[in-house]
């Protein structure tokens, strides 16, 4: 509750001092007598390969500026609602889809849908348009659509003699990746583990980041369990199911009884040898091609998500928004339809390895058809893919879930562990249920 208490105000604060801001984060001085070209401002961090945003707006032929501002991105929330705060203005800034509702609830986002064309929205596929639309407007523009796979070290699963499945339909269940992962964990003479059998998440344990969230959740979903109601009222009754705390003691044990799983960050691990699986997204491949070459040309192979009858894959990417007290909306429109439109998004996605969020990308490149990651995760999100909850109180309810997980994975009760998560996602419903302050007042 506290901590949900402490977000509504930190958002309160942007809003007011969005209003009143009189400094802009893109002035600069003239340096001649020439009328300086206008600047569109935007909020980014380091991983989102600022190169591709610039062809993207270079390709569109724009008569004006993009200046990018990065910030490392596990400070990347806070430096935003600081800049703000600072009376540093922004026209666009980048969010994680589920976050979206937690931002446009407050009124700090300008909706998007007089901009749209009505055929060029419905050019992205389902889930990218799902996740940012709430409470009836349109708020952002996705960059891209996301899912994970289990990416696993090839010399790894030779030696151990074991073969990965390669279609969706034979995707390991539960049991057969927990066999796998044994197999795959191997100690020296001393007894001390040299090689980790899975990497459960995006990050080691003790990491907060979303993605921690991202991928820890998939667990509920594979034992049958959710993480809120279908009216996104309760956690109760959801997760703290029977199913969803069955799916939660399994992630742990992995950490804590079966000593697969690494408690703490291994640099490198899986592309050294020191990890065998790791359950992960097609980003991994631009990292892997820039600073590891050698691994990329045929170090690691991908399988689909395990889960059995109850299989699920994640979605839900960045997008690019316009802050509502923006200056420059107009031509911030502009620069978000050159980077998310047709040929902006050909060029970040063959940049950074992300799946394009239209469909119009999707189809017009075989490499989707038939390359073994990204045809594998177009089958998921065909198949059996879900978004995290949309709901203002999301960034809450992830903390609260990776908190749970983490616990957990450290050998703490599993029961407990659950029942407080419980508690604090219910707690942050009920005080954001509380706020209806959409852009009609709603």
């Amino acid at each position: 509750m506290v901590r949900t208490l402490k977000t509504i105000l930190l958002l309160t604060l942007v809003i007011s001092l969005l209003t009143g801001c009189s400094a802009d984060i893109g002035q600069t001085s003239a340096k001649s007598a020439k009328k300086p070209r206008e600047t569109v401002t935007m909020l980014s961090f380091p991983d989102q390969s600022k190169e591709y945003f610039e062809a993207a707006v270079a390709n569109a032929n724009i008569d004006f500026d993009l200046k990018i501002y990065e910030v490392p991105q596990n400070q990347y929330e806070d430096k935003v609602h600081m800049m703000l705060m600072a009376q540093e203005s922004t026209d666009l800034i980048l969010m994680d889809a589920p976050n979206i509702a937690s931002y446009a609830v407050l009124g700090v986002l300008e909706p998007l849908e007089k901009y749209w064309d009505k055929n060029d929205f419905d050019d992205l596929i389902d889930t990218a348009k799902a996740s940012v639309i709430w409470n009836g407007h349109i708020w952002a523009a996705p960059l891209n659509e996301s899912s994970c796979l289990i990416f696993y070290n090839k010399r790894l699963f030779e030696e151990a003699g074991i073969i990965a499945p390669e279609k969706l339909e034979d995707a390991w269940d539960m049991e057969q990746l927990l066999d796998a992962a044994k197999k795959l964990t191997k100690r020296d003479k001393e007894g001390n583990i040299v090689q980790y059998g899975i990497q459960p998440s995006m990050f080691a344990i003790n990491n907060k980041n979303e993605g921690m969230a991202y991928t820890q959740m998939l667990f509920v979903w594979w034992f049958g369990g959710d993480i809120l109601s279908p009216d996104r009222k309760t956690a109760t009754g959801y997760f703290d199911s029977p199913q969803s705390i069955d799916a939660i003691r399994y992630y742990g044990e992995l950490y804590y009884k079966h000593n697969v799983a690494p408690d703490f960050e291994i640099v490198n691990g899986f592309e050294n040898g020191k990890i065998a699986m790791w359950i992960n997204g097609p980003w991994l491949l631009g990292i892997w091609k820039n600073n590891f070459p050698e691994f990329y040309n045929g170090g690691w192979g991908a399988m689909p998500l395990p889960g059995g009858s109850a299989s699920a894959s994640p979605t839900g990417s960045w997008n690019i928004a316009i802050t509502s007290q923006s200056k420059n909306k107009d031509k911030a429109w502009q620069i978000v339809s050159a980077i998310t439109g047709k040929e902006g998004m050909k060029i970040w996605c063959e940049g950074t390895g992300n799946i394009p969020a239209r469909k119009s990308v999707l189809s017009q490149d075989k490499k989707y058809e038939i390359h073994p990651v990204y045809r594998l995760i177009s089958e998921q999100l065909k198949s059996n893919s879900r978004s995290r909850p949309v709901t203002p109180a999301y960034p809450e309810i992830s903390e609260a879930i990776v908190d749970c997980f983490n616990s957990v994975a450290h050998g703490e009760d599993v029961e407990a562990a659950v029942k407080l998560a419980t508690q604090k996602i219910n707690d942050a419903l009920a005080v954001f249920g509380e706020i209806r302050l959409g852009p009609d007042g709603e």
